[in-house]
């Protein structure tokens, strides 16, 4: 008798501990989908709108998917670019290239064999496009560290013309039109681009066509590397 009872006192204490098992293990999950759902409705990129995209555009190739996205998804991808190398192009609601600025570089100082990619007139120095392997051989005046990019794009979206000091230029230094005060972000905040993905060969020049050992050693482990590519144009 004795033996019985114990043995229901063992089983009512199993009963119990899987009931608060299961009880507790409700609780987490709903907990983890009420998780769930307060992070989907706080991702702005839950409501935006996306269709399917492939194509060619001057040598990249757009695959995957696309968005319509604001300035809020534009800035922080731009100030990425330089730390995860990848190129970011602008193009205008007819396919034409989106003049951001012009370099103050000329095509006499640029390495040997590159060419701006893409330009909307003769004048190939309106840039369009954000790349680091781009500006590097273009000899732009902030290449060389993260806080040199990072302080040309506060000046590119806020709109300051920055003054750099250059040996190449008879005065010694050169400024950048950056919109005198009224920048990127004053110019497209009520606008929105249409996101494409995709990527290319980054391979324009040989070591042959280089000037210097220096500049080939550089330049060589770029040939033929896939690079991604985020391309915004502009939408009406």
């Amino acid at each position: 008798m004795e033996n019985a009872v114990d043995a229901l006192k063992i089983a009512f204490a199993v009963l119990v501990f899987v009931i608060a098992f299961t009880v507790i293990l409700t609780m987490f999950t709903q907990a983890r989908e009420t998780s769930d759902v307060v992070l989907q409705s706080s991702d702005i990129t839950e409501y935006m709108t996306y269709t399917d995209q492939s194509q060619i555009l001057g040598g990249i190739t757009l695959t995957g998917e696309e968005r319509i996205v604001g300035l809020e998804t534009i800035i922080p991808t731009l100030y990425k670019y330089y730390k995860e190398n990848y190129t970011v192009v602008f193009l205008d609601t007819d396919g034409s290239p989106l003049d951001l600025y012009e370099t103050q570089t000329r095509p006499t100082q640029w390495s040997t064999g590159y060419t701006n990619r893409y330009y909307r007139s003769n004048d190939e120095t309106k840039v369009c496009a954000f790349d680091v392997d781009d500006e590097t051989r273009r000899h732009e005046p902030w290449v060389g560290s993260n806080q040199s990019y990072k302080q040309n794009l506060d000046n590119f979206l806020s709109g300051n013309d920055p003054t750099y000091e250059v040996s190449w230029n008879t005065s010694g230094t050169v400024t950048y039109n950056y919109g005198n005060g009224r920048g990127f972000i004053a110019k497209y905040a009520d606008d929105q681009f249409r996101e494409s993905l995709g990527e290319y060969t980054y391979n324009e020049i040989t070591t042959e066509d280089l000037e210097n050992e220096e500049d080939a050693g550089r330049i060589t482990n770029v040939q033929g590397r896939e690079k991604r590519v985020i391309v915004y144009t502009l939408q009406t």
